[in-house]
């Protein structure tokens, strides 16, 4: 059954939890564990977010990912832009045909 989960750091995912979300912890201190857990997670989720630090972690492991039908990876904004940012800012321009959200 597809889900929709969130993967990263604990203390940055754990309250998704109350909104339904599936948690997957993973820390990008630790790539090897965090891309065992990210194959996890995409094998069960129809739509994965994931925490900006984490993402750029395990940028070449979530590419794999950017042409699939599922999951939809989808990095979270931070504060202060980076890379879920600039991924939301693209997203939104893909699917509007401008920059409606951030307007630069």
């Amino acid at each position: 059954m597809s889900e929709i989960g969130i993967i990263g750091e604990r203390d940055r995912v754990l309250c998704f939890m109350a909104a339904g979300f599936t948690v997957y912890e993973a820390s990008p201190d630790d790539t090897e564990k965090a891309e065992k857990t990210l194959r996890e997670a995409a094998e069960r989720s129809a739509i994965l977010f994931i925490t900006a630090t984490l993402a750029e972690a395990l940028h070449d492991s979530v590419a794999r990912y950017d042409h699939a039908a599922t999951p939809a990876i989808i990095p979270l904004p931070e504060s202060g832009g980076g890379l879920g940012t600039a991924a939301m800012k693209r997203a939104v321009e893909r699917a509007v045909g401008a920059d409606i959200v951030f307007r630069d």
